[in-house]
């Protein structure tokens, strides 16, 4: 870490072996990883990434992938002694799959730091069974630290995990990426976007069946699904209603063309029945795009409704077309919404704002001399630091 006067501050590294999804993976915790990488925490904590699973190959490849993930898992901490492992996990069979990394590195009594991503975490505990809610209490008897998204996911869990070990750290978002470029103005812009998995549980059959009263307000407007999942299944419920002349089902997008649509459309519409902290949101107020969404999970936490943009209900297809016309009618108070969205994030959800948080956590686990000295032959102590990566 530098000082203020630009000299470099000597700082033992920690060595944090970073365990989640593979880069090249599509979904939210792949992405925050990806962020995490664009921090200097990354860099100063010396940092490394161990994939665990990938869904760029076809369904009997992942598994054989995952599977191989396990059993390099156990060498690789042999040889490499990381000082503290984070493991990134949602619920159901992510979970059970860190599971095993979990017990691995507390066998070998090394910290593990578990970062808890999905908003229904304390759903996949209540509705679980006798095994699952034994294998989530003791994650949580094991566990140095557990990190959630929001205060809200982090107070579900508060009489059941110790509160001293319980953290809450934001994803984060690279907001120096967006608004380089100016974005399209609002007035006489109509085009409306979703971004993220085509499922049930994003709210996104909701934005079809709403679709009928916006273009009856509004006949020009575009709606733009880029997103993978139920492509076919969603297609086929626009041909059904005969909306395919204003609807475009893109698939998954990232990189240029992603920054593209974000930059150049009037509404991001997000109206899931449960989330943690979407990244595609934060993405959204990084470009000063106005979004429609729901009160669900961690993005109370992070939205504030007239700031951000506005909630609606979840499952409410009419409120949501009413509150898309008017978002489509008042170009001035989206306009507003831009410019504060992007004032919101940069303040409190940039790269370095949480790369901070991160590296501030994870120094608590920095092996001290003390720890690391064996004594010479003459009696005198010698400082040895573990191995960095």
């Amino acid at each position: 870490m530098s000082s203020m006067n630009g000299t470099k501050r000597e700082v033992p590294p920690v060595g944090v072996m970073v365990v989640g999804p593979d880069a090249r993976s599509q979904g939210g915790i792949a992405a925050v990883i990806a962020n995490y990488r664009r921090t200097s925490f990354w860099r100063e904590c010396n940092c490394e990434h161990f994939s665990t699973c990938a869904d760029w190959a076809w369904k009997w490849a992942r598994m054989l992938y995952s599977a191989w993930r396990g059993c390099v898992f156990v060498p690789t901490v042999v040889f490499k002694r990381p000082a503290v492992v984070s493991i990134h996990t949602a619920d159901r069979s992510s979970f059970y799959r860190k599971l095993f990394y979990i017990v691995v590195v507390r066998l070998f009594s090394i910290p593990v730091v578990v970062h808890v991503h999905p908003a229904s975490f304390v759903e996949f505990f209540v509705k679980g069974n006798r095994l699952t809610r034994f294998a989530i209490t003791t994650v949580a008897d094991i566990s140095n630290r557990i990190v959630f998204l929001s205060d809200i996911a982090a107070s579900q869990f508060r009489e059941l995990f110790p509160h001293t070990r319980m953290a809450v750290i934001p994803n984060p978002v690279d907001v120096d990426r967006y608004g380089v470029e100016p974005r399209a103005p609002m007035k006489d812009h109509y085009r409306i976007l979703f971004m993220g998995w085509i499922v049930r549980e994003k709210g996104v059959y909701d934005i079809v069946d709403a679709m009928p009263d916006v273009l009856a307000r509004f006949p020009q407007a575009e709606f733009l699904f880029a997103g993978n999942k139920e492509t076919e299944q969603l297609k086929n419920m626009i041909d059904e209603r005969q909306l395919s002349r204003h609807a475009k089902v893109l698939g998954w997008v990232e990189g240029r063309e992603k920054y593209e649509l974000l930059m150049s459309s009037r509404l991001l519409l997000l109206p899931s029945y449960s989330e943690g902290i979407p990244n595609v949101i934060l993405e959204a107020m990084a470009s000063g795009l106005p979004v429609v969404t729901t009160p669900v999970g961690g993005i109370p936490s992070v939205f504030v409704e007239g700031e951000t943009g506005y909630f609606v209900s979840p499952g409410n297809p009419r409120e949501l077309s009413a509150r898309i016309v008017q978002m489509l009618s008042d170009d001035e108070d989206c306009e507003k919404i831009s410019r504060s969205s992007r004032q919101r994030v940069k303040a409190l959800y940039d790269l370095e704002v949480i790369g901070r948080q991160l590296e501030h956590l994870y120094r608590e686990f920095q092996p001290q001399p003390s720890q690391m000295a064996y004594a010479r032959p003459n009696g005198d102590q010698h400082v040895r630091h573990r191995r960095p990566f």
